[in-house]
């Protein structure tokens, strides 16, 4: 007799895609689908609480959710575009791992069966496909589940497509783009139904310390269908898409009420929770759910718009929460810049001390060889080693720079450590302002007595160039070395020269303009 009544719905109901079929404009098209979408819903308000047939699911499911209506203002080339974009789409390893996960144990999503993996190729490109329709939300866990069930039920990969669209906007809003606010204001809205509906066990929850939370958000994130019977999980969808958010809460709600008598005795939070999770495994008995559900809590109340005013407070503890994260990690920040200056520090002053016992070496060695060749070798030798040195000291100081400026933490000079005090007549080496951009400029040289500093890359360049040793050889060599040296003084005197005009061109410039 039912599927009888539901053949006469399911007839008056093509009866209307006839006329959607004649429609000649694309704005008639979405009007009178819309229309259709809405007399859908009024006629079938009632029957949908006994269950829609199996069969019929796959046409009734994307009329209640308006797929038609999403295709024409959308556009009918969306969904095949799509398909054809994810062909050249880089992997999303967290939505492939998914796939394998998702009701594992049906044959219609078996990977080690031929209509499994067919059915997990369908999963995978629905799934894909709504990731580029929506990149604001991406992909996020839970959407394998439902877009799992609507093809499970012998649904289109474009209407599940589509209905996965309807979910996320209208039925679940601010669920999946991060940072999921719209779960949050959800298990707020619940708490508040529940104290309000079940106060007496939201009190006792009160007392064993037991957050109604812990357990409806996995509910609301994916519409039950995570844990419970795979029919169950469909009775309860034929009613969400037929009347809209409200039911979530409904039967949210009326499985509380099913477990209410066995929560009271419970003298612990894990107790209670165990007993809710039995509960969602073992619900079979969907016509009691649902009168209970539709019956007793009837009158809920018009939950987008109390979506709507617990929003902007959750947003406001959203930032909150941030701005403490962000407090936190710009402390430990702190903390770890601090480390590292003293540890550039240290390794700046030992560097420092070692080009002075380098130098001082080589000078020895140098005036006990006769052969050239093996001078330049071993000064090779020796240059490489402090330009080994200079590298890792030059990476630190740009790192603690980069550091330094992301972090927004002051850059305070720094001394050398006082077991490594300097002594008159050596090398030392200190740190400049923080405001310093390039690693050449972060170290200087600077010898006793108020010598000009020349930086660490400077110095490597002159050694490297022979300006640094003193050869004692012969005076041939001595006078080749002078007048090398005195080359460069007078070439870095032009180029000091022509900086300066450059400089003063430029400011005339701006004065100018």
């Amino acid at each position: 007799e039912i599927r009888e009544q539901w053949r006469v719905l399911i007839k008056e109901l093509k009866d209307k895609d006839q006329v959607l079929e004649k429609t000649t404009s694309r704005q008639e098209h979405i009007e009178i689908s819309g229309q259709r979408t809405r007399s859908a819903r009024k006629l079938l308000r009632g029957p949908v609480v006994h269950g829609i047939p199996t069969e019929y699911r796959p046409f009734i499911w994307p009329l209640l959710c308006g797929v038609e209506k999403a295709r024409a203002v959308k556009g009918e080339h969306v969904f095949p575009m799509l398909l054809q974009r994810c062909e050249g789409k880089e992997r999303n390893h967290e939505l492939e791992l998914d796939l394998d996960r998702t009701f594992p144990g049906h044959p219609l999503l078996d990977k080690d069966s031929a209509a499994g993996k067919e059915g997990i190729a369908s999963l995978h490109r629905v799934l894909n496909s709504y990731s580029l329709y929506n990149p604001a939300v991406g992909y996020c866990q839970s959407m394998n589940f439902i877009v799992g069930i609507l093809l499970i039920m012998d649904m289109q990969e474009e209407d599940a497509f589509w209905m996965m669209s309807h979910i996320s906007d209208s039925l679940l809003p601010n669920h999946f783009a991060p940072p999921m606010l719209g779960a949050q204001v959800d298990t707020k809205l619940f708490k508040i139904l529940i104290r309000k509906h079940l106060h007496a066990l939201a009190e006792h929850m009160d007392k064993i310390g037991m957050d109604p939370g812990m357990v409806c958000g996995q509910w609301f994130l994916c519409i039950f269908c995570n844990r419970m019977p795979c029919e169950t999980v469909c009775r309860i969808w034929d009613v969400v898409f037929c009347k809209g958010p409200h039911a979530i809460f409904q039967v949210a709600l009326a499985i509380f009420k099913l477990c209410e008598e066995k929560i009271m005795l419970c003298e612990d939070m894990g107790q209670a929770i165990h007993i809710l999770r039995d509960c969602e495994t073992s619900l079979f008995d969907a016509d009691a759910l649902l009168e209970c559900a539709t019956v007793q809590f009837a009158t809920v109340g018009d939950v987008t718009r109390m979506r709507e005013e617990l929003l902007p407070g959750v947003r406001r503890e959203y930032q909150e929460y941030r701005r403490r994260m962000d407090n936190y990690k710009l402390n430990e920040n702190v903390k770890k810049g601090k480390e590292l200056l003293k540890n550039v520090g240290g390794k700046a002053w030992e560097f420092g001390q070692g080009i002075g016992g380098v130098l001082g070496s080589l000078s020895q060695e140098i005036k006990t060889k006769k052969e050239s060749g093996e001078i330049l070798k071993d000064v090779q030798g020796k240059i490489k080693d402090v330009s080994a040195g200079s590298s890792w000291l030059s990476s630190a100081a740009t790192s603690f720079l980069s550091f330094g400026k992301s972090s927004q933490v002051p850059l305070a000079k720094h001394s050398p450590p006082p077991q490594a005090a300097a002594k008159p007549g050596e090398a030392k080496l200190h740190r400049e302002g923080s405001d310093s951009t390039t690693s050449s400029n972060f170290w200087k040289h600077e010898e006793a007595g108020g010598a000009q500093g020349i930086s660490d890359q400077e110095q490597l360049k002159g050694e490297e160039e022979g300006s640094s040793f003193s050869i004692d050889t012969n005076e041939e060599d001595k006078t080749k070395v002078e007048e090398e040296e005195a080359k460069m003084r007078q070439e870095e005197e032009e180029a000091k020269k022509r900086q300066e005009e450059e400089e003063a061109k430029k400011r005339q410039e701006e004065e100018e303009a």
